[in-house]
Protein backbone atom coordinates (compact mmCIF):
# COMPACT_ATOMS: atom_id res chain seq x y z
CA UNK A 1 0.00 0.00 0.00
CA UNK A 2 2.64 2.76 0.61
CA UNK A 3 4.10 1.85 -2.94
CA UNK A 4 0.87 2.67 -4.55
CA UNK A 5 0.73 5.67 -2.43
CA UNK A 6 4.07 6.76 -3.18
CA UNK A 7 3.81 6.62 -6.29
CA UNK A 8 0.31 8.44 -6.49
CA UNK A 9 1.95 11.27 -4.92
CA UNK A 10 4.86 11.84 -7.07
CA UNK A 11 2.30 11.30 -10.20
CA UNK A 12 0.16 13.92 -8.24
CA UNK A 13 3.75 16.17 -7.85
CA UNK A 14 4.97 15.65 -11.72
CA UNK A 15 1.26 16.94 -12.47
CA UNK A 16 1.52 20.20 -10.49
CA UNK A 17 4.92 21.02 -11.92
CA UNK A 18 3.35 20.36 -15.27
CA UNK A 19 0.48 22.69 -14.60
CA UNK A 20 2.66 24.97 -13.23
CA UNK A 21 5.45 25.38 -16.29
CA UNK A 22 1.85 25.67 -18.76
CA UNK A 23 0.86 29.14 -18.42
CA UNK A 24 -2.73 29.55 -19.46
CA UNK A 25 -5.48 32.34 -18.82
CA UNK A 26 -7.07 29.68 -16.66
CA UNK A 27 -3.64 29.08 -14.71
CA UNK A 28 -3.66 32.96 -14.47
CA UNK A 29 -6.64 33.08 -13.09
CA UNK A 30 -6.05 30.49 -10.46
CA UNK A 31 -3.49 31.50 -8.79
CA UNK A 32 -4.84 35.09 -8.60
CA UNK A 33 -7.68 33.21 -6.39
CA UNK A 34 -10.24 33.99 -9.10
CA UNK A 35 -11.68 30.75 -10.02
CA UNK A 36 -13.68 28.49 -7.34
CA UNK A 37 -12.62 28.31 -3.45
CA UNK A 38 -8.96 28.84 -4.68
CA UNK A 39 -6.49 31.18 -2.89
CA UNK A 40 -4.20 33.74 -4.70
CA UNK A 41 -0.66 32.11 -4.60
CA UNK A 42 2.02 34.65 -4.93
CA UNK A 43 5.11 32.04 -5.28
CA UNK A 44 3.50 30.20 -7.96
CA UNK A 45 1.62 33.26 -9.36
CA UNK A 46 5.58 35.16 -9.99
CA UNK A 47 6.71 31.84 -11.62
CA UNK A 48 4.12 31.75 -14.14
CA UNK A 49 4.94 35.90 -14.88
CA UNK A 50 8.40 34.50 -15.50
CA UNK A 51 7.26 31.83 -18.06
CA UNK A 52 5.04 34.48 -19.34
CA UNK A 53 7.41 37.22 -20.50
CA UNK A 54 9.06 34.18 -22.35
CA UNK A 55 5.72 32.77 -23.98
CA UNK A 56 5.40 33.96 -27.98
CA UNK A 57 1.65 33.93 -27.24
CA UNK A 58 1.93 36.06 -24.29
CA UNK A 59 -0.63 38.53 -26.29
CA UNK A 60 -3.01 35.84 -26.66
CA UNK A 61 -2.62 34.52 -23.34
CA UNK A 62 -3.46 38.22 -21.47
CA UNK A 63 -6.04 38.71 -24.29
CA UNK A 64 -8.05 35.29 -23.37
CA UNK A 65 -7.24 35.91 -19.59
CA UNK A 66 -9.10 39.41 -19.66
CA UNK A 67 -11.70 38.68 -21.61
CA UNK A 68 -13.00 36.01 -19.23
CA UNK A 69 -11.69 37.34 -15.92
CA UNK A 70 -10.72 41.12 -15.96
CA UNK A 71 -14.14 41.43 -14.28
CA UNK A 72 -13.43 39.31 -11.67
CA UNK A 73 -9.88 40.29 -11.39
CA UNK A 74 -11.27 44.52 -11.12
CA UNK A 75 -13.36 43.05 -8.20
CA UNK A 76 -10.46 41.39 -6.82
CA UNK A 77 -8.21 44.53 -6.44
CA UNK A 78 -11.04 46.40 -4.92
CA UNK A 79 -10.91 44.12 -2.29
CA UNK A 80 -8.02 44.79 -1.25
CA UNK A 81 -7.05 47.78 0.24
CA UNK A 82 -3.33 47.96 -0.46
CA UNK A 83 -1.55 49.62 -3.09
CA UNK A 84 0.02 46.00 -3.96
CA UNK A 85 -1.67 42.95 -4.57
CA UNK A 86 -1.49 39.81 -6.89
CA UNK A 87 -4.38 41.50 -8.55
CA UNK A 88 -3.27 45.24 -8.98
CA UNK A 89 0.29 43.26 -10.67
CA UNK A 90 -2.05 40.91 -13.34
CA UNK A 91 -3.94 44.56 -14.24
CA UNK A 92 -0.52 46.15 -14.83
CA UNK A 93 0.33 43.42 -17.20
CA UNK A 94 -3.00 43.44 -19.25
CA UNK A 95 -3.59 47.47 -18.55
CA UNK A 96 -1.99 48.02 -22.13
CA UNK A 97 -4.53 45.77 -24.19
CA UNK A 98 -7.61 46.94 -25.93
CA UNK A 99 -9.98 44.85 -23.18
CA UNK A 100 -8.63 46.91 -20.57
CA UNK A 101 -9.26 50.30 -22.31
CA UNK A 102 -12.80 49.24 -22.84
CA UNK A 103 -13.33 47.98 -19.32
CA UNK A 104 -12.48 51.12 -17.82
CA UNK A 105 -14.55 52.97 -20.14
CA UNK A 106 -17.70 51.07 -20.26
CA UNK A 107 -17.84 48.50 -17.38
CA UNK A 108 -15.83 49.96 -14.46
CA UNK A 109 -17.82 50.88 -11.34
CA UNK A 110 -14.90 53.54 -9.88
CA UNK A 111 -11.81 55.03 -11.43
CA UNK A 112 -8.69 52.45 -11.04
CA UNK A 113 -6.32 55.53 -11.60
CA UNK A 114 -8.09 57.44 -8.40
CA UNK A 115 -8.17 54.07 -5.92
CA UNK A 116 -4.91 53.03 -7.22
CA UNK A 117 -3.16 56.80 -6.11
CA UNK A 118 -4.92 57.17 -2.69
CA UNK A 119 -3.70 53.49 -2.20
CA UNK A 120 0.04 55.10 -2.87
CA UNK A 121 -0.63 57.67 -0.82
CA UNK A 122 -1.38 56.14 2.07
CA UNK A 123 2.03 55.40 3.91
CA UNK A 124 0.94 52.14 5.68
CA UNK A 125 0.43 50.73 2.16
CA UNK A 126 3.62 50.73 0.56
CA UNK A 127 5.84 47.44 0.07
CA UNK A 128 9.49 47.73 1.14
CA UNK A 129 10.63 45.94 -1.87
CA UNK A 130 12.05 48.60 -4.41
CA UNK A 131 10.85 46.28 -7.81
CA UNK A 132 7.27 46.31 -5.99
CA UNK A 133 7.65 50.16 -5.59
CA UNK A 134 8.63 50.31 -9.64
CA UNK A 135 5.88 47.99 -10.55
CA UNK A 136 2.87 49.97 -8.36
CA UNK A 137 4.56 53.29 -10.51
CA UNK A 138 4.07 51.84 -13.93
CA UNK A 139 0.72 50.82 -13.21
CA UNK A 140 -0.07 54.52 -11.71
CA UNK A 141 1.47 55.92 -14.42
CA UNK A 142 -0.37 54.06 -17.24
CA UNK A 143 -3.84 54.54 -15.39
CA UNK A 144 -3.17 57.96 -15.18
CA UNK A 145 -2.30 58.07 -19.28
CA UNK A 146 -5.58 55.98 -19.74
CA UNK A 147 -8.17 58.05 -17.48
CA UNK A 148 -6.36 61.32 -17.20
CA UNK A 149 -4.50 63.06 -13.56
CA UNK A 150 -7.58 64.96 -12.88
CA UNK A 151 -9.02 61.72 -11.73
CA UNK A 152 -6.45 61.69 -8.70
CA UNK A 153 -8.14 63.84 -6.30
CA UNK A 154 -6.17 67.53 -5.09
CA UNK A 155 -5.87 65.57 -1.23
CA UNK A 156 -3.92 62.62 -2.63
CA UNK A 157 -1.76 64.12 -5.54
CA UNK A 158 -0.44 66.35 -2.90
CA UNK A 159 0.61 63.77 -0.89
CA UNK A 160 1.76 61.74 -3.31
CA UNK A 161 4.45 64.31 -5.06
CA UNK A 162 6.40 64.19 -2.27
CA UNK A 163 6.93 60.21 -1.91
CA UNK A 164 7.10 60.53 -5.67
CA UNK A 165 10.01 62.78 -5.78
CA UNK A 166 11.81 61.29 -3.00
CA UNK A 167 11.28 57.44 -4.49
CA UNK A 168 12.64 58.93 -8.02
CA UNK A 169 15.91 60.58 -5.98
CA UNK A 170 16.99 57.00 -4.40
CA UNK A 171 15.86 54.52 -7.32
CA UNK A 172 16.44 56.87 -10.36
CA UNK A 173 14.22 54.63 -12.53
CA UNK A 174 11.92 55.78 -15.34
CA UNK A 175 8.43 54.54 -14.22
CA UNK A 176 9.23 56.84 -11.09
CA UNK A 177 10.03 59.71 -13.35
CA UNK A 178 7.37 59.31 -15.45
CA UNK A 179 4.87 59.14 -13.12
CA UNK A 180 5.99 62.18 -10.98
CA UNK A 181 6.15 64.33 -14.08
CA UNK A 182 2.86 62.94 -15.17
CA UNK A 183 1.73 64.62 -11.76
CA UNK A 184 3.44 67.60 -11.94
CA UNK A 185 2.00 68.18 -15.44
CA UNK A 186 5.23 68.27 -17.32
CA UNK A 187 3.71 68.95 -21.02
CA UNK A 188 6.49 66.86 -23.36
CA UNK A 189 5.45 63.82 -20.33
CA UNK A 190 1.92 64.71 -20.92
CA UNK A 191 2.14 64.35 -24.85
CA UNK A 192 4.17 60.80 -24.64
CA UNK A 193 1.13 59.65 -21.99
CA UNK A 194 -1.20 61.28 -24.84
CA UNK A 195 0.58 58.81 -27.42
CA UNK A 196 -0.04 56.12 -25.20
CA UNK A 197 -3.43 56.10 -24.85
CA UNK A 198 -3.43 56.56 -28.38
CA UNK A 199 -1.85 53.25 -28.96
CA UNK A 200 -3.59 51.28 -26.41
CA UNK A 201 -7.18 52.43 -28.08
CA UNK A 202 -6.53 52.40 -31.34
CA UNK A 203 -8.05 49.16 -32.01
CA UNK A 204 -11.66 50.68 -30.19
CA UNK A 205 -11.53 53.68 -32.71
CA UNK A 206 -9.52 52.72 -35.92
CA UNK A 207 -10.34 50.42 -38.53
CA UNK A 208 -8.79 47.18 -38.13
CA UNK A 209 -7.55 46.43 -41.51
CA UNK A 210 -4.09 47.42 -41.96
CA UNK A 211 -4.57 49.26 -45.66
CA UNK A 212 -7.49 50.96 -45.08
CA UNK A 213 -7.97 54.87 -46.20
CA UNK A 214 -11.16 55.18 -45.17
CA UNK A 215 -10.85 57.97 -42.67
CA UNK A 216 -13.26 60.46 -40.24
CA UNK A 217 -16.30 57.50 -40.73
CA UNK A 218 -18.27 57.77 -37.37
CA UNK A 219 -19.86 54.54 -37.11
CA UNK A 220 -17.63 51.33 -37.22
CA UNK A 221 -18.32 48.05 -37.18
CA UNK A 222 -17.42 46.36 -33.62
CA UNK A 223 -16.11 42.74 -33.35
CA UNK A 224 -19.16 41.11 -32.21
CA UNK A 225 -16.98 38.75 -30.15
CA UNK A 226 -14.12 40.34 -28.16
CA UNK A 227 -15.64 44.09 -28.79
CA UNK A 228 -11.77 45.13 -28.95
CA UNK A 229 -11.81 45.46 -32.79
CA UNK A 230 -13.79 47.50 -35.23
CA UNK A 231 -13.88 48.13 -39.18
CA UNK A 232 -15.79 50.63 -41.51
CA UNK A 233 -17.15 47.37 -43.65
CA UNK A 234 -17.09 43.91 -43.95
CA UNK A 235 -14.90 43.11 -46.49
CA UNK A 236 -11.95 44.71 -44.40
CA UNK A 237 -13.31 43.00 -41.48
CA UNK A 238 -13.13 39.78 -43.39
CA UNK A 239 -9.63 40.27 -44.75
CA UNK A 240 -8.15 41.05 -41.16
CA UNK A 241 -9.27 38.24 -39.40
CA UNK A 242 -6.51 35.98 -39.79
CA UNK A 243 -4.70 38.66 -37.87
CA UNK A 244 -7.07 39.47 -35.35
CA UNK A 245 -8.17 36.08 -34.48
CA UNK A 246 -5.19 35.02 -32.31
CA UNK A 247 -6.32 37.79 -29.76
CA UNK A 248 -10.06 37.67 -30.09
CA UNK A 249 -12.07 36.14 -27.06
CA UNK A 250 -15.90 36.24 -26.21
CA UNK A 251 -15.63 38.85 -23.94
CA UNK A 252 -18.15 38.63 -20.67
CA UNK A 253 -18.20 42.49 -20.21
Amino acid sequence: MSGTSDTDDMSSMQAGLQGLMNVTADSLAEYCGLTGDQQENSVFFERQLGLLQMNPSQSAINSEFCAKYLPALVDAYDAQDVAFSIPMRMLNIVAYLPYFSRFLSSTAKTSVCKTQARRMANPSSIPPDPSHLIEMCQFLSTLLALQGTSSVSEEDKQALLPKLREWNRKYQRQQITRCLKQLEDDPETTLMAEGLKLHCQKSLNECGFEGCKNHGISKLLQCSRCKTAVYCDREHQKISWPFHKATCFPAVF
